[in-house]
Order: C-alpha cells, then structure tokens, then sequence
C-alpha cells in the first residue's frame, strides 16, 4: 500500500477556518494523515496547529505536528513545543540553519527529556550534504525529499515505490517521501508525503511509544 499526506504550516492559511476546512477535505480524499508545524526555534508558535490538531482528535485522523530546529537553546526549543501544546510525539524538521548533526541530537535529547518522543526526522539530501554527510543511521522515522516536477493530485504526481527518491543516504532508509510541493488538495498547493505501508504500520510510525531511553549522540 501506498498512503500520503500533507505537510502544511502558517504559510498555507490565512485563518483558521481556512485551516479547518483545508483538515476537514482529506479523509475524503484518500489522505491518511497530516504533519502540520507546531512551532520554531525558541520565539515562534504556528496559530494553526491548535486548530488542526483539535479536528484531528475529534475526528480521529492521524496527525503529527512538526518542530524547525535551530541554533537555539536546546532545552528552550523543546519548552516552546510544549507552550504550544505540541503534544507527546514529534517530527524534527532539520534544514537550513538547524546547524549540524550534533545539533541535532542535543534537540533530539532535548525532547526527550522533556517527555516528548520524536517519531520523524525531515532531514534533506542537499541539507545532509551540505553538512557533511554525517551518519543518519540511528535518526528517528527518516524523511527524504525529492521533488517531482508539475502539479495536480499526490497519487498521480507519485513516482511510485520503487523509485529511486527512495535511495538510502547516511546508512538510513527513508520511512518517508515528500515527493512534491505543488499536491493539489482543494484550493491549495503544498507539500505532500509518501508512506510504503499499512494504516497500522503509519501509525506505529507517528506514535511508537516514549522511549525511557536518552537518544544517542554521534
């Protein structure tokens, strides 16, 4: 099986009706979870996070909001999830200036410690190049982006599952594919995943359970 869905922030809304109404179209599309951005660095909440993740508890549609690292305190990185409410499991979104892996894992600990699980790991090709290819082989739920050309719906902009967008780097196979940034769903145009699995298996992906452990550092 092949499931997708949307990776969405602030910059996809204008109001958080528009933010409802954008959550409240995907089940019947055939999307089967969101990942929607929480907040940045030590100084920014997404106003459109509360809004999705509400309509996704009462309806019961997977979701999982983001995090973008940056250079900041570690420790006030994780406590600005936590104003936001981001909730027990999150997804690091590890790109231009979030610093190098070693950063990386000094926020990944950071969350932990502070009770939150990260499930998935945005960390690009061209980003992990440019700091050096270091090992990506313990990085939680790796996600890989390689963009298709064109717009129009996901599953016919999809290269499919044996594409070579699914190539591991790093010594890690990515979990996920973000394969365009032009997935017509509605209105909008935006950033759009690829799982290779089960409904149960993207579950048991988003929400592995809170591990007791300190992640390890490189």
């Amino acid at each position: 099986m092949t499931l997708y869905g949307p990776d969405t922030s602030n910059n996809n809304f204008r109001s958080a009706g528009a933010a409802t109404a954008f959550v409240s179209e995907l089940p019947g599309q055939g999307f089967s979870w969101i990942e929607q951005k929480v907040s940045e660095g030590h100084y920014y909440h997404d106003p459109y996070w509360p809004v999705i993740s509400r309509w996704c508890r009462q309806n019961n549609f997977p979701c999982i909001g983001y995090h973008y690292v940056t250079t900041d305190s570690p420790q006030s990185q994780a406590q600005t999830w936590l104003s936001n409410n981001g909730g027990n499991y999150a997804m690091l979104d590890f790109e231009a200036n979030s610093g190098d892996i070693n950063n990386f894992w000094s926020v990944v600990n950071a969350f932990n410690a502070a009770g939150v699980t990260i499930s998935l790991s945005y960390i690009p090709h061209w980003y992990w190049q440019q700091i050096g290819s270091p090992d990506l082989s313990e990085v939680p739920g790796l996600i890989a982006s390689n963009y298709v050309n064109g717009t129009g719906y996901a599953s016919n902009l999809y290269p499919g599952n044996d594409s070579a967008r699914w190539a591991p780097y790093g010594g890690a196979t990515p979990q996920l594919l973000q394969f365009t940034d032009a997935a017509r769903i509605g209105s909008l145009s935006v950033d759009c995943n690829a799982f290779r699995g089960t409904t149960d298996e993207l579950t048991a992906l988003l929400h592995p359970g809170v591990r007791s452990e300190t992640a390890s550092p490189v």
